[in-house]
């Protein structure tokens, strides 16, 4: 199938969590539209209900408590599940923004939290407390039912793959403000919620796939409601013929699905010609072709037979800086959120930052991808040689747990010589130079005398008279320009042949990291191997959808 495109989506946005948080549905579904082109809203259908200690304990002046979780009431349930439907199906505009109408389902805890989609709207929500039970229902509703965070205990909210049904639940989380769910080895694993965790050996991605499990993979930010898709806590990419519900759904079926932690990675993997999500027969040796277009330099691209690695592209080193007057691409990242705590500048406010990227002689700005963590911010507007854009710094600069030490940054996408001028300007900071500069090394950007100001009116302090004269720049608003990199640093492609006879059927997916940290995991392909009974390189047997592929992106 020819003429794929990357859709990118969040598919567990968790809304009607926290009534301290009174973001309404529809202010939700606005955010997503903001950056993204799916989603999903997942009503929370627990309540929490406090419960204090009964020996007088306390922390801090007051008494201790706990959250009790128990189903909302039916009549709040009925209101809020209504509420999301209407907010779902008037946001949903072929071509521009995809909805779906979703739910998180735990039920009693012991087969792992499911998020229940719904192809459209007017399906009930399912209170039943099993997995089971919960799959015999959906089998009439045209839903799916998503793991989430299967690598926590089984039995104890982690998932349990004995009862698993691959229709109903194609494709799984592996990553998400949790943590990392793709193994039980911590390379990014689930250490933020304390009560949860850790994660242990049994119900992991790898372990679905070494049960037989034909499930994709995907990442979705497992987030509160205040903003949809945000950056570094996951996000989903899908692989479809057109933006419709139709057309997402049937990617979703067929597992054409994978996911980034943040950094929207374009990734194609076929084996023989199956595009990731199928199942295929091959005789002989399996071909394996990778395309990888990242929006920062690439570390390393893995490739994966039964969980192991059996190829690695290491990408770091294999490159060189274009010459100076061979036209490339390159991705150039400007990042804001450096600057004092609120409680020291008093700002009451995000801050607002303006700016405007120029290359005025023979350079072009022809994209930008957005990496934002906070709501408010302004898609930018191109022109050919520049773009104007807008950022917000959110009131609490730092502070907000180990994933959320990142700031708004948008990724321009570039295309000029080496020697071809830049000129940024966001406020009153401004840099001139070469995309040879941005080539070479990051800068940072500081608005000390704005800092100055502030200690001298606030606190009544001359920094002159510091023995420290660096103190101005501790209390200053900042800017990072990220080193710029050429396409031949952010892309590559290769073929790999395995030539190792199989056992059975098995699977094939890739792993991308790059040097900024960022990851994709794709979805597999399952190979069975059979005997040559067509001309070499051709797959057999599996459904139609198996046996297509996906054009570069």
């Amino acid at each position: 199938m020819s003429g794929m495109n990357v859709y990118w989506g969040d598919t567990h946005d968790n809304v009607g969590q926290r009534p301290e948080c009174p973001v309404s549905f529809d202010q939700n579904v606005a955010y997503a539209r903001e950056h993204l082109d799916f989603y999903v809203p997942a009503l929370y259908v627990a309540a929490h209900t406090p419960l204090q200690a009964r020996d007088g304990s306390a922390f801090a002046g007051k008494p201790c408590q706990i959250a009790i979780e128990k189903w909302k009431s039916e009549e709040l349930l009925e209101e809020q599940w209504q509420e999301l439907q209407r907010a779902t199906q008037a946001a949903c505009v072929p071509g521009k923004f995809i909805t779906f109408p979703g739910y998180e389902w735990q039920g009693d805890g012991t087969s792992g939290d499911h998020n229940v989609i719904h192809r459209q709207e007017g399906g009930a929500i399912v209170k039943v407390a099993t997995l089971p039970e919960l799959y015999a229902r959906l089998q009439c509703l045209d839903a799916l039912a998503i793991p989430h965070h299967p690598a926590y205990l089984r039995g104890r909210r982690g998932k349990d793959w004995s009862v698993h049904d691959d229709r109903l639940s194609p494709f799984v989380e592996v990553y998400s403000v949790h943590g990392g769910s793709e193994t039980d080895e911590e390379c990014c694993g689930l250490r933020i919620n304390s009560k949860l965790g850790p994660s242990v050996t049994g119900g992991s991605y790898q372990d679905a796939l070494d049960r037989g499990c034909h499930v994709g993979a995907i990442a979705s930010t497992d987030g509160t409601g205040i903003f949809p898709g945000r950056y570094n806590w996951g996000l989903m990419g899908c692989l479809a013929s057109e933006l419709t519900r139709e057309a997402i759904w049937e990617a979703f079926c067929q597992r054409r699905v994978y996911g980034v932690t943040g950094d929207r990675i374009q990734l194609s993997f076929h084996v023989n010609g199956a595009i990731m999500g199928s199942r295929t027969t091959v005789p002989g040796a399996r071909e394996i072709q990778v395309s990888v277009r990242g929006l920062d330099a690439l570390d390393r691209v893995e490739v994966l037979r039964n969980g192991r690695v059996i190829h690695t592209h290491c990408h770091q080193g294999v490159w060189q800086l274009p010459d100076e007057h061979v036209r490339s691409e390159f991705v150039f990242r400007i990042e804001i959120g450096w600057g004092p705590y609120p409680q020291e500048s008093g700002a009451q406010s995000p801050r607002r930052w303006r700016g405007a990227l120029t290359l005025p002689s023979g350079g072009r700005v022809c994209g930008f991808e957005p990496c934002w963590t906070d709501p408010g911010q302004m898609a930018p507007t191109l022109s050919g040689n520049g773009a104007e854009f807008a950022l917000v710094t959110p009131q609490a600069t730092a502070g907000r747990g180990p994933l959320s030490l990142f700031g708004n940054a948008i990724v321009f996408k570039l295309e000029g010589k080496m020697t071809d001028p830049v000129v940024l300007c966001i406020d009153d900071l401004r840099f001139e130079g070469t995309i040879g500069a941005l080539c070479r090394g990051s800068h940072i950007l500081a608005l000390e005398s704005e800092s100055r100001e502030m200690l001298k009116h606030r606190f009544g302090l001359d920094v002159g008279t510091f023995e420290r004269p660096t103190f101005d720049y501790l209390y200053a608003h900042k800017v990072k320009l990220h080193r710029a990199v050429p396409q031949v640093g952010f892309s590559t492609q290769f073929e790999f042949v395995d030539n190792e006879p199989l056992q059975g059927e098995a699977n094939y997916r890739i792993r991308v990291e790059q040097r900024n940290g960022q990851k994709a995991w794709s979805s597999p392909v399952w190979v069975t191997q059979v005997e040559c009974l067509t001309e070499p390189g051709q797959s057999q047997g599996g459904d139609v959808d198996d046996l297509t592929t996906v054009e570069d992106t």
